[in-house]
């Protein structure tokens, strides 16, 4: 049984009233409909055959092809939202829809292991080319990449506001927040060792930690390239934003870490954890926390994953 998925935006709970419609309601599952679909279609073209793949996999639908009424169905008459779908007709509409799926497949799949997917994903991701979505804090009608029913479907967009296809690192900033809240607002006990040890930064931003003996580290560089040296410095994982100097929320500063342990070589590791000490600190408070609540050994899943290059226990020891 999959998990829920908890959307970062406010407006999800937006609810349309005044507006003299009657609230729609679920009626029928269309679930089988999108099964048919992405069975008939399996060998049409390259992307439906990915689809289809990736349906296997993960057992989720991605769906290009619905009815209007599909996306009402799915988001019950609960926001307001307008949206471009996509034309199966159009050639140049599949073309961008499978620049799409590699986009989705580099910002957010790449990301975690396939059990992991297969468990969390949504039953249903619409695929879109824009997704605009009426704001409650501005009052505004504002572009998103990517927005969740807080049930079992999400809309993903391709394009933004100026025609623009959204970068990876905007859209996996995103998901990756999305994907965090589901795993941090449904934990039965929060990993309170590993969130106190969060730097205290001024104006969300990670190149103004609070105190000033961490600021004066911003200026000691490693030796190798590193676009997120300010955030290491500081313990996070990553840096967000077009700059990568924003602070992460302390969802996507949970999932950051999974994926840090997990997802990467260990000489990867070892070579930020040995330079930055609040990363193997927060690292090790990370691991003890998944170990003792959620019963599970992130050392023993690197090894898995990367045999021949293993990350040890000892990689996280700090001074």
């Amino acid at each position: 049984m999959k998990k829920i998925l908890f959307s970062s935006l406010v407006l999800l709970s937006l609810m349309l009233t005044g507006c003299g419609e009657e609230e729609l309601t679920p009626q029928v599952d269309t679930s089988n409909e999108y099964e048919e679909f992405i069975l008939a279609n399996r060998t049409r073209t390259s992307t439906d055959s990915l689809i289809y793949e990736w349906y296997k996999k993960y057992n989720t639908y991605f769906i290009y092809s619905f009815r209007d009424a599909d996306i009402k169905w799915q988001w019950a008459g609960k926001m307001m939202l307008e949206y471009t779908a996509y034309d199966p007709e159009r050639e140049k509409d599949m073309e961008m829809l499978k620049k799409h799926l590699m986009l989705i497949k580099e910002s957010l799949l790449d990301n975690y292991d396939e059990e992991f997917l297969r468990e969390c994903l949504p039953y249903k991701i619409f695929l879109i080319k824009t997704l605009d979505a009426f704001g409650i804090s501005s009052l505004s009608w504002d572009t998103y990449p990517s927005l969740t029913n807080n049930q079992d479907a999400m809309m993903i967009a391709y394009l933004q506001s100026n025609g623009r296809a959204y970068s990876k690192a905007v859209l996996e900033s995103d998901l990756t927040n999305i994907f965090g809240a589901f795993f941090y607002d449904k934990l039965d006990v929060k990993p309170l060792k590993f969130i106190s040890s969060r730097v205290a930064v001024k104006y969300e931003l990670v190149t103004v930690p609070q105190d000033p003996k961490i600021e004066e580290e911003l200026s000691i560089k490693p030796s190798f390239s590193n676009a997120h040296h300010s955030a290491n410095v500081c313990g996070f994982v990553k840096g967000y934003g077009p700059t990568v100097v924003k602070e992460p929320t302390q969802q996507q500063d949970f999932t950051d870490y999974l994926w840090f342990i997990t997802q990467n070589k260990g000489s990867w590791i070892r070579q930020r954890t040995q330079f930055y000490k609040r990363l193997a600190k927060r690292g090790s408070y990370f691991i003890e926390f998944y170990r003792d609540e959620m019963g599970k050994n992130l050392i023993e899943e690197q090894n898995k994953k990367f045999p021949a290059d293993p990350v040890r226990i000892e990689d996280f020891e700090y001074q």
